[in-house]
């Protein structure tokens, strides 16, 4: 459900100052922007890190960018750029890390780290919630969705949230991560799946499933991928059964065989509550706040199809689909105009996250 409001020139300025330098961006171009780390208090007395962008001119304004599932974390490169641009644009960028999504784990622990860290903002930082614009990235984003729900009428909301390249529906992006197949408007695409899925499916779940031999090694070999110690994890797949040498390449390379398959199926059944719990399609209706969501159409971690139900299920959305580096799949006119009118999409799009935002 889309509501319908018009922003004004100030926002599609903005908007024009956002969108640009991500289209045209240079990590080099912003030594102005001072870049400090803070210590939030987290769950077990634990205290991660939180990197920090500050403007030349701090404005009152303040962004929290919740990380998606990955290695780099606070440090990833998507996220550096994101706070770059937002710091030039007046915003104070935190960007926490998140210890259990570091080591790609996905579950439900995730929004207890989220909501303490923003509860550390609050309260420690002393920001006021209606000076926040929240966005979370690809798994990041539903669990930040999640907390959302979880602390309604308890904790103030932040002002304006955002989700980028995030999903809806674990069931769907399961079957998305062993098929490639999405569903757009009737008609059914193939679109390979970013590697990295598979991956965090079976670093998350491998270790529950019951079966007849003994998946430790097997389990290691993939937590050394992950950490990219890739001579250490050579030396351990080596090790492996044959079996399990297929299981692992499979794995780590996306591309699931029918033993991968019937594994991951199996996950998904004994999991299948636990797993409701993160997927926004269940429990959505129950955030009141307006949500913009962000994804490209050539995102191959997340299908930009999630986003699109994720819209259906929230009460109160904007929600815009980039085709500016689509599949060619989809693509209709991938001419000059057909660029233009992507553009003039996504400036409409920002303008009404930042009118939102300072109105």
């Amino acid at each position: 459900m889309e509501s319908i409001f018009l922003p004004n020139i100030k926002s599609y300025y903005q908007s024009l100052k956002f969108v640009y330098p991500l289209i045209r961006y240079n990590a080099e171009a912003y030594p102005s922007i001072g870049i400090s780390t803070k210590f939030y208090s987290g769950l077990n007395d634990k205290n991660p890190p939180v990197k920090i962008m500050t403007p030349p001119k701090h404005r009152d304004r303040v962004a929290i960018l919740f990380p998606g599932a990955s290695p780099t974390a606070e440090d990833h490169p998507k996220m550096i750029m994101l706070g770059q641009v937002l710091a030039q644009n007046g915003f104070k960028v935190y960007i926490p890390r998140i210890p259990p999504l570091k080591k790609l784990d996905i579950t439900i622990i995730n929004v207890q780290w989220f909501t303490c860290f923003y509860q550390w903002i609050i309260n420690t930082e002393k920001v006021n919630p209606q000076k926040i614009l929240m966005a979370g990235m690809s798994y990041g984003g539903g669990l930040m969705l999640r907390m959302l729900k979880e602390i309604n009428n308890k904790v103030p909301l932040p002002k304006s949230v955002l989700t980028f390249g995030t999903y809806s529906d674990s069931h769907s992006l399961l079957h998305y991560f062993l098929t490639g197949n999405i569903s757009v408007k009737g008609k059914q695409f193939n679109i390979p799946p970013n590697e990295w899925g598979l991956v965090v499916i079976f670093q998350n779940y491998l270790k529950i499933l019951e079966i007849n031999w003994d998946s430790i090694e097997l389990q290691r070999a993939i937590q050394l991928r992950i950490q990219n110690e890739n001579l250490e994890c050579n030396i351990q797949v080596d090790r492996l059964p044959d079996f399990q040498k297929g299981l692992f390449y499979s794995i780590i390379s996306g591309k699931a065989t029918p033993e991968v398959k019937k594994l991951a199926q199996a996950i998904f059944k004994i999991e299948r509550e636990s797993l409701k719990k993160i997927s926004p399609k269940y429990w959505a209706k129950d955030i009141p706040e307006k949500v913009f969501i962000m994804h490209g159409a050539h995102d191959s971690m997340v299908p930009f199809t999630e986003s699109i139900q994720l819209a259906e299920y929230l009460p109160n959305t904007e929600l815009c689909i980039s085709y500016l580096y689509e599949h060619n799949e989809f693509s209709s006119n991938g001419g000059f105009f057909f660029k233009i009118k992507e553009l003039i999409k996504l400036l409409q799009f920002y303008a009404k996250l930042f009118f939102h935002y300072e109105n």
